[in-house]
């Protein structure tokens, strides 16, 4: 009986379809990869990432509150913001320039249990306040200033760690709760005032 020649084509387009394969899922890879990267670099200019931090010593003069308290995590304080923006807006209440004080050390307290104030700083106190909108006034003091033009929610990685640097290089230490003063200049442009109140310096 003749013996028939083995027939190595299914090997063959195996092989091929293959390594097909292996180069689409090889290209589809890096197609992913770059829209990731370029996702993380618009976003990173988008929010700033990329924008100096401007930081000094000042002397600040008395401001006038009217706020919210608020329990739990930071990032939440921003509707009681706006609760309070919104009162102001419809009372003819000047809030151009909100905030945020920070009380609590995040990286010490539990996130539940954090403590701050949301609201508007005025020139001056607005009567009939409703029920748990409060007022108070900052006495004039001393603070390392950090002004920054990105989004305050990078603040923490972005600005925090310089001025615990700068504090550090001038033999500086803080004392008080950490303000945040945020102006909306447009829907796509905004500044955040980084307001750290100083003890006495630290001997040099």
């Amino acid at each position: 009986m003749d013996s028939q020649p083995p027939n190595n084509k299914p090997l063959r387009w195996g092989a091929l379809l293959s390594g097909y394969n292996m180069k689409l899922l090889r290209s589809f890879l890096i197609a992913v990869l770059l829209v990731v990267i370029s996702i993380g670099a618009w976003l990173f200019y988008y929010l700033g990432a990329f924008k100096p931090v401007d930081i000094r010593e000042v002397q600040k003069e008395p401001m006038k509150m009217i706020y919210k308290d608020h329990t739990g995590p930071y990032y939440k304080i921003v509707a009681v913001i706006q609760e309070v923006e919104t009162w102001a807006k419809a009372h003819n209440v000047d809030c151009s320039e909100s905030f945020g004080e920070y009380i609590d050390d995040a990286n010490v307290v539990e996130e539940a249990r954090l403590r701050s104030h949301g609201g508007c700083i005025v020139k001056e106190f607005p009567p009939n306040l409703p029920e748990g909108i409060k007022t108070r006034e900052v006495p004039a003091r001393k603070y390392v200033m950090a002004i920054f033009n990105g989004s305050p929610g990078i603040g923490p990685m972005k600005v925090y760690p310089k001025v615990e640097s700068y504090m550090h290089e001038h033999h500086l230490t803080m004392d008080g709760a950490i303000l945040e003063i945020y102006v909306i200049h447009s829907e796509k442009a905004m500044t955040t005032t980084y307001l750290f109140p100083l003890a006495d310096s630290l001997p040099k």
